[in-house]
């Protein structure tokens, strides 16, 4: 849903609904959540709920587009080159994100009913690591998806792990830190590849 051209009114309803969700969202499994709890959480009517989403889906959709649209800029702000030789700066950006909101990031990792938009964010970011690994030939193309599902897929389910809490003590800074050795370390492969190793 456009936020843009909205009132202001309209634009305050839309935000207080989204965080009284997200609060929800906090307390109890997605699925038992209603439109009477979020309009009663946001302190407005279901009236004002039904005038901005459809229902309880139509509101955790619109939730998600946010966080990915988020998650989308820190990835187009990152440096267009290096990403293999330097992914701390992205990590970095994206371990901020997942920290500062992760009660909400890791209920949505846990529903089962978000799974299509999980989904669809692994997609989008390997897409854009795929296309930060430059390829001559064939055998590289072939190679490089490999090493993007490879590098995207254990980035992920890292921060998938530490949000559900299987690194009890380990900050986001840490993890970020590994994971951009484990990225370097990954990325040797290709210039290996091209010398024909």
């Amino acid at each position: 849903m456009a936020e843009k051209g909205m009132n202001r009114n309209a634009q305050r309803s839309i935000r207080l609904l989204k965080e009284a969700f997200m609060e929800l969202l906090a307390e109890k499994p997605y699925e038992s959540i209603t439109v009477s709890d979020v309009a009663r959480k946001a302190d407005l009517n279901r009236g004002t709920f039904y005038a901005h989403f459809d229902n309880v889906d139509d509101l955790m959709r619109s939730v998600m587009a946010d966080t990915a649209d988020t998650i989308s800029e820190f990835l187009s702000q990152a440096v267009e080159s290096g990403f293999l030789e330097d992914p701390l700066p992205v990590l970095t950006q994206v371990g901020e994100y997942l920290d500062q909101n992760r009660e909400l990031t890791r209920k949505l990792v846990e529903s089962r009913s978000i799974e299509p938009f999980v989904f669809a964010l692994e997609s989008r970011f390997r897409e854009w690591v795929q296309q930060r690994i430059p390829v001559n030939t064939q055998q590289e193309k072939k190679a490089c998806a490999m090493l993007t599902d490879y590098i995207a897929g254990g980035v992920l389910q890292t921060y998938r792990s530490w949000l559900v809490g299987d690194y009890p003590g380990v900050e986001i800074a840490e993890v970020n830190k590994y994971l951009s050795e484990f990225v370097r370390t990954t990325g040797t492969v290709l210039p290996a590849l091209r010398e024909g190793k």
